[in-house]
């Protein structure tokens, strides 16, 4: 949790700024920066560096960076849910849900590639080499027909209608309430629907539970690093935490895509042989990363959200008035 042996610091400011944007404006808050413009500064910057990656949506990692962008930008609304109306809240999340829908097909096809990889280099002692040929020219050919397919559908221009809109909504947000008031409630419950996560992906191991929990470790972590300036050191530790977690999450999410019953049918097309061990080794793999995420998310969240909550309360009071007294607490 919060505590310096935890591991060591990170850094803390997610994503280096593209050459279009001052480097001076970092991606959190600022201690004499009210919540309300630091909310419209990030998520405009953050809009900005969605459009920039837009423009080369040819290359499919430049689609995963733009749904990385729409991530923390719904992270970021989470964060400030109870100070902003419900229907400006309502309206920015849907705009980025719908965005996000436009490229999620794009994306799951880089991502499968990149997963087949990952898989083939963690069990390469067992294989043979240059293992799954048929199947990664599948999932290439997959790859290139999504790319193609993207062109053709207008998506990218949609999506930059969506976003452009977003930017106007969040730049008219009006707040209700100032300060951790403001914020508090947000991270709380990111907090607690992280740990409901946990504890239904510990009751039911289902792909599709540790998936959702997943999106709230997400949220929190890219919550934390819009706080990341409060106390560097102890923020850190969580940062890297909630990272290494979501980080084996996601891995066991990538897997699950290899054997959705669409890309299981085009592996018809494959050996048998070469489908049924691949099928094997997801399998295997995905609850290796299963367990190792149980038992992360055992040690974090093992503290009750209120005094979780409450630690952070008294670092962002201690920093807004003088960081110095930081070292007290």
């Amino acid at each position: 949790m919060l505590t310096q042996n935890l591991s060591g610091p990170k850094v803390l400011c997610h994503g280096a700024a593209a050459p279009l944007f001052n480097s001076n404006m970092p991606l959190h808050f600022k201690r004499k920066e009210s919540v309300r413009k630091a909310v419209k500064r990030i998520a405009r910057r953050r809009t900005e560096k969605a459009l920039e990656a837009l423009q080369h949506c040819e290359r499919l990692e430049a689609v995963h960076t733009v749904r990385k962008e729409i991530k923390q930008l719904r992270a970021l609304l989470r964060f400030t849910r109870e100070a902003i109306p419900a229907s400006d809240y309502k309206c920015c999340s849907s705009d980025l849900r719908e965005a996000a829908r436009c490229l999620a097909c794009a994306r799951d096809a880089h991502v499968k590639v990149r997963a087949l990889t990952d898989l083939a280099k963690h069990f390469k002692k067992e294989l043979a080499q240059r293992p799954f040929k048929q199947i990664k020219h599948l999932l290439a050919e997959d790859c290139r027909r999504e790319r193609g397919e993207l062109s053709r559908s207008h998506a990218a221009r949609q999506v930059e209608r969506i976003l452009k809109n977003f930017g106007r909504r969040a730049d008219a947000l009006s707040f209700r309430c100032s300060g951790w008031r403001a914020i508090g409630p947000g991270l709380r419950r990111s907090y607690c629907d992280g740990r409901r996560g946990y504890q239904h992906a510990c009751r039911m191991a289902a792909p599709e539970n540790f998936h959702e929990w997943r999106k709230r470790v997400k949220d929190l972590y890219y919550q934390i690093g819009l706080l990341c300036a409060i106390w560097p050191e102890q923020m850190g530790a969580v940062d890297a935490e909630l990272d290494a977690l979501g980080e084996r999450l996601g891995d066991a999410h990538d897997l699950a895509l290899l054997l959705e019953p669409k890309v299981l049918k085009g592996f018809q097309k494959c050996s048998e042989e070469e489908a049924e061990a691949l099928t094997e080794l997801v399998e295997k793999r995905e609850k290796e990363l299963q367990r190792s995420a149980l038992l992360m998310g055992a040690r974090f969240y093992q503290e009750k959200p209120s005094i979780f909550c409450n630690r952070l309360r008294q670092y962002w009071k201690r920093w807004r008035r003088d960081p110095r007294k930081l070292a007290q607490v």
